[in-house]
């Protein structure tokens, strides 16, 4: 769930809706700027974080009893809608699922740094060595060997045209993921697009990146098909207070009305 801070009230935006973002994000990738990505790899972006729903369906509270925003997730939740959704996404193709678990992988290896407690590094100890064995399924059934050496999933760049295509949508999908979080929440945030490759097996592409109003950014150069464009995503709101039991913060998200946002993506000027 992202929690959107609107003057005296949380905007709920699920996380598979800005994984859907993210997706439709990268369809509209024009070929000017970056390479147009395969239907395959677009996919994988839309299902990034399809498992979601399993919390944000019956979302909980952080301790201070506001609704629980994705950047506060401990890994009791995150590793369980993780492992969902890279599972999810490999049952509709091996691809996107590889690409979804390669994804989550390094969320967890992100995560480490703040979660240091012996629970907390055991489920994402354990999630990772899960993860490392359904990438093992994943690869053969999309051409890619298992006897290469790899870090976190990935093969060094040039190692083959194969595993240069897979660390390309793998940097896109972490590039859109950031871009969509950009535009759907409300705290001030050091987002770049740094690591995009202008094509498989390319030079990265230099692109920056400001918010200059509320649920918009600012690209240049804009690597989409039209520099202007427009999306709407589903939310919910709720009052913005401290909530004392899960039971009443449920009984107002549910009663809450479901609303549509509009988000713009402009050209630097």
């Amino acid at each position: 769930m992202i929690r959107h801070r609107h003057a005296d009230e949380f905007w709920l935006f699920t996380q598979h809706d800005h994984a859907l973002l993210s997706g439709r994000l990268a369809e509209q990738i024009g070929g000017r700027v970056i390479a147009r990505p395969s239907p395959r790899a677009i996919q994988g972006i839309a299902l990034h974080d399809c498992g979601w729903p399993l919390h944000d369906d019956d979302p909980t509270l952080n301790p201070a009893g506001e609704p629980l925003h994705v950047f506060e997730t401990p890994p009791i939740i995150s590793t369980r809608v993780w492992s969902a959704s890279a599972s999810r996404a490999a049952n509709k193709d091996p691809y996107s699922g590889l690409l979804v678990s390669l994804h989550v992988l390094h969320l967890s290896l992100m995560s480490q740094a703040a979660h240091r407690s012996p629970p907390d590094v055991f489920e994402l100890n354990k999630f990772q060595h899960g993860q490392i064995e359904l990438q093992e399924q994943l690869r053969p059934q999309v051409g890619l060997r298992i006897d290469r050496p790899l870090t976190h999933g990935l093969a060094a760049p040039g190692t083959s045209p194969e595993e240069d295509a897979l660390l390309f949508d793998f940097r896109l999908l972490r590039a859109m993921d950031a871009l969509s979080l950009a535009l759907l929440c409300s705290e001030p945030m050091s987002i770049t697009l740094d690591g995009l490759q202008t094509r498989p097996g390319g030079a990265e592409a230099k692109i920056s990146l400001s918010r200059p109003a509320e649920f918009t950014v600012a690209l240049g150069p804009s690597p989409f098909e039209d520099d202007a464009l427009e999306f709407p995503v589903p939310y919910r709101r709720v009052p913005a207070r401290w909530y004392t039991s899960i039971e009443e913060f449920h009984g107002v998200f549910r009663d809450a009305p479901r609303l549509t946002q509009i988000i713009r993506i402009a050209g630097l000027v």
